[in-house]
């Protein structure tokens, strides 16, 4: 693998989690490939990767990240919000940038920067990418009468363990995860015995899905800074 990947999969998750509100994506929902939002997220999306390399002589890499991540944003877009849609679109917007990155250049970056872009990924994946996939998940097995996913007090929760858990395990200390979720066991008791089991199964899935996401990235991590 060509490690100028990891700067461009730095530059899409920035560029597709944290530089997207909330009004742009349902822009891009209500007028399809007439959005003016969609034209510039997907703007943003195919300079800010090669941006992040400083190569450039992969200038041309924009217009073709540009053209495919418009038309795949726009195939989404007929399909309902699931899981399986979600995936599907990360995996098509990450592969073309692992094709483009592996078979049409021989520019790297150097090793120390590869680190750095290597735990830009894995810490920007662990807040909002999986935040909206957990929350998800939760919906897709626990009926609840809200159907959005907002950035509410619950999910910046979820994003700080998700962070913890991740430092955690980049510096070996596993045994800090254990008390993390004792922690926040104790603080959450006495609320889910109040709004009665149904609350307290969805805090318990949740947590897992949240903790079990967020070990698997910190795992990845650990795994490609050592190898």
């Amino acid at each position: 693998m060509n490690n100028l990947f990891f700067s461009l999969l730095a530059g899409h998750l920035i560029a597709d989690f944290w530089f997207q509100p909330a009004s742009w994506v349902a822009s891009k929902k209500d007028n399809g490939w007439k959005s003016k939002q969609l034209i510039l997220h997907t703007l943003i999306a195919a300079v800010l990767p090669v941006l992040f390399t400083l190569q450039p002589t992969i200038w041309w890499f924009v217009p073709v990240i540009f053209l495919t991540h418009y038309l795949i944003d726009i195939l989404k877009s007929f399909f309902k919000e699931s899981i399986l849609s979600f995936l599907i679109d990360q995996s098509l917007h990450i592969g073309i940038l692992w094709i483009l990155a592996t078979f049409f250049t021989e520019a790297t970056v150097p090793n120390q920067f590869v680190l750095f872009w290597i735990y830009v990924c894995g810490f920007v994946l662990v807040t909002n990418p999986m935040g909206i996939l957990t929350g998800m998940f939760l919906k897709s097995i626990i009926k609840t009468k809200s159907h959005s996913i907002k950035p509410d007090a619950s999910a910046w929760i979820g994003i700080m363990e998700r962070i913890l858990i991740v430092i955690f395990i980049t510096n070996g200390q596993l045994q800090a995860i254990g008390f993390l979720v004792a922690a926040k066991s104790v603080f959450r008791f006495s609320e889910t015995q109040k709004d009665g089991n149904q609350k307290a199964e969805y805090f318990l899935l949740g947590t897992l899905v949240s903790f079990t996401l967020a070990i698997v990235v910190g795992l990845g991590i650990k795994y490609l800074i050592t190898n």
